[in-house]
């Protein structure tokens, strides 16, 4: 028996799909307003009137674009009927005559913004050498009168003569019987800041003006700021350009207050140079180029589908003694809350929704509650990041308008970006550290460090218990009071010679704080876990150190061949050269007694930083350098006694000797900065010493004139 003969039809749009595209893709009155700017702005307009009427009796929403193409009646028909039409979703995209635009809609649906805001539409437009036209819309007898979207039925007039468009081109559109009248001063707020930060504050876009009023609620609005307002009053500037062959350039300004006298202005510029990204995470890892995967350094590669980068970053600190000295304590703070965060524009248009309140795309927060001495927050950056719009083809904006598509190349661009992050966090440091220390003075704190942290814990114990949160946190604020009363109770306890771990303590007891504080703020329990597991892991950190290890005597070259042994596919993979003449009874070895472990974790760390950095040199320089290690002893070059030195030909330390081995201090970026804290207090506490040298001063070969770090030990424990 034969099948029937198949049935072929076309799908169908039931008529409520407008009403469901006009609710569902815009997410609110806000941005629905937005993306009616965007289109006057893809219509090459050079200005446009946003008037929100509110009165009672004449509620309406009047979007008025000057001077833009306006559109003929063949453009109503052919591309603003149709829903979806891909006129500016063309690969093959022409920029606009005379102010030379590419159009930023893509989806052809920015159009059902209207129905989200009222539901009776007139739009009069007129295009060069054209009548001009009105389009009448009442949508709910539109989609009720009509069962499917090619049923629907739209009043179009030419007009005899031109009401709103007598000597100019554009497009007037006025909304009707307003779904909310009950706009709260916050909301018209919201939307001047909106509609402000729709262009760049740092790219002039001299070409395209927005002027919002509201009738009747002038006030409301009045007295907002603009950027330009503090823009000069903050503390650090950071530019940067990456050009379209990943070339990166910086320059970093650090302006304090005139009035802090003892303080000194710096800058650090840098050119055509190659920007060290930060260590990716899985996903941004399989987002690269499988060839380039293993590169510390951006390569041309990573830009594909993202073009040229450019962005500026002003930076602030919310400290009253510095924003009073600049002046302006209160327009600062209001102006950050508000309206701080780091942007995204394309064109010199702004890719909403970065850098709202909402949206740490960039994990800036989560980076300082680990670091935040040293990092910066949302709330201290006023920021832009300008894209090429041509050029960034591979980041496509979502259909609801709110931030682009996480395909492979807005994993890569968000990884570039919070790479530059941490190149300003990185050049901001020193001076940072300066301020703190200046805005400190004399004053320091009398009372006894375990009371103080005690009660913290004790607080915290309160606060989680006011919020409800005991099954959640409690055991968490436990063992963290435990680890470190241990901690505390071994290092006063022990003996050990010369150990200071009062920053450490120092940040314990400032994250105990901030953990309390966030409690208290309500924070969301990511963030709450996010402090808690932080402290966590800063006292496991130091318990290798603070543990009482057994001593035993052994061989020097016992541990050289343990640490050659286990880095031999790592020396593999990085292509570098490893020598160690103790291993093959070419150099002398000695005895020395101490905690096997603890010596083979700071050989580890000193190995681990020599590969990291030759490894950078090898890709900075290419195919004419070898990465090459040596690691071989001093037997009685230091007076102390004996010695084991760590050497390579990489670029040598970019910190002086005396800051490299302070506790967060590091030029790696994403480094806690704590490696050779550890190696240097684990030296002490055998008696010994670590030394950062200059290889010069030590007569090393030649080969190796990069780093030496030597851990000398005493001769009473050869």
């Amino acid at each position: 028996m034969e099948d029937k003969k198949p049935l072929i039809k076309p799908f169908r749009a039931n008529a409520h799909l407008l009403k469901l595209l006009g609710d569902e893709l815009i997410g609110d009155d806000r941005l629905a307003v937005f993306e009616l700017v965007k289109n006057a702005y893809d219509a090459n307009a050079t200005s446009v009137d946003v008037i929100i009427n509110l009165q009672k009796e004449d509620s309406n929403i009047i979007i008025w674009d000057h001077n833009g193409f306006g559109m003929t009646e063949y453009e109503i028909l052919n591309k603003w009927m149709e829903i979806g039409t891909n006129s500016k979703r063309s690969n093959n995209k022409t920029r606009t005559p005379i102010l030379n635009r590419l159009p930023l809609g893509e989806k052809g649906v920015g159009r059902l913004a209207v129905h989200k805001l009222g539901s009776q539409l007139s739009i009069n437009t007129r295009a060069e050498n054209s009548a001009e036209y009105n389009i009448t819309i009442d949508w709910p007898s539109l989609i009720d009168e009509a069962k499917y979207i090619e049923d629907t039925k739209v009043t179009i007039t030419q007009l005899e003569e031109p009401k709103f468009f007598k000597s100019e081109t554009g497009t007037r559109i006025e909304i009707n019987d307003l779904n909310n009248i009950h706009w709260a001063r916050g909301d018209l707020r919201r939307l001047k800041r909106l509609l402000t930060s729709l262009i760049s504050p740092f790219k002039s876009v001299s070409d395209f003006d927005v002027n919002l009023s509201v009738p009747g609620r002038e006030t409301d609005i009045s007295d907002l700021l603009e950027a330009k307002d503090i823009l000069s009053k903050a503390m650090w500037t950071y530019d940067f350009i990456i050009d379209e062959n990943g070339k990166f350039s910086s320059n970093y300004h650090f302006n304090p207050p005139v009035t802090f006298k003892e303080i000194s202005a710096s800058e650090n510029s840098i050119d055509d140079s190659r920007l060290e990204l930060l260590k990716p995470s899985k996903e941004e890892e399989l987002a690269r180029e499988q060839e380039i995967r293993d590169s510390l350094l951006l390569n041309p590669e990573d830009i594909k589908g993202i073009g040229p980068i450019s962005g500026t970053f002003y930076v602030y600190i919310k400290d009253s003694a510095v924003l009073n000295a600049v002046g302006s304590l209160q327009l600062i703070k209001e102006y950050l809350k508000e309206q701080s965060g780091i942007r995204v524009y394309r064109d010199g248009i702004r890719v909403f929704n970065y850098g709202e309140a909402t949206d740490d795309w960039l994990g800036l927060n989560a980076g300082r509650i680990n670091m935040p001495g040293q990092k910066i927050d949302t709330g201290m950056v006023i920021g832009g990041v300008d894209l090429d719009l041509e050029s960034s083809y591979g980041l496509k904006e979502k259909t609801n308008r709110e931030g682009f598509d996480n395909n492979d190349t807005y994993k890569r661009f968000r990884w570039i970006i919070a790479s530059v992050v941490e190149d300003f966090h990185l050049k901001h440091r020193g001076d940072r550290e300066t301020l703190s220390g200046y805005l400190k003075g004399d004053i320091k704190d009398t009372s006894p460090a375990t009371s103080r942290f005690s009660e913290s814990i004790e607080d915290i114990k309160k606060t989680i218990k006011k919020h409800g949160l005991e099954d959640e946190m409690t055991n968490k604020v436990n063992q963290i009071e435990s680890d470190y009363h241990q901690m505390r109770e071994v290092t006063l306890s022990s003996g050990i010679a010369g150990i200071n771990l009062a920053v450490i303590f120092h940040e314990v007891e400032r994250g105990v704080d901030d953990l309390n504080a966030s409690i208290r703020q309500s924070d969301d329990y990511e963030t709450l876990l996010k402090r808690a597991e932080h402290l966590s892991e800063l006292l496991e950190g130091f318990a290798p150190l603070l543990r009482r290890n057994e001593q035993k005597t052994f061989s020097i070259k016992a541990l050289t061949q343990k640490i050659t042994k286990l880095n031999e596919h790592r020396f593999r993979h990085h292509n570098i050269t490893i020598s160690c003449p103790i291993n093959t009874d070419e150099s002398e070895a000695f005895e020395v007694t101490a905690p096997f472990g603890l010596l083979q974790a700071t050989l580890t760390n000193l190995i681990d930083n020599s590969i990291h950095w030759t490894n950078l040199k090898a890709e900075k320089e290419g195919h004419g350098y070898q990465p090459s290690i040596r690691i071989d002893s001093l037997p009685t070059w230091f007076k102390e006694g004996p010695a084991l030195v760590v050497m390579d030909n990489g670029p040598g330390f970019n910190l002086s000797a005396e800051e490299a081995i302070q506790p967060f201090k590091t030029s790696r970026p994403g480094g806690m900065g704590v490696g050779l804290y550890y190696s240097d207090k684990v030296m002490e506490t055998i008696g010994g010493s670590l030394l950062i040298c200059n290889p010069e001063d030590l007569d090393l070969p030649d080969a190796y004139q990069g780093a030496a770090v030597v851990m000398i030990f005493n001769s009473e424990n050869k």
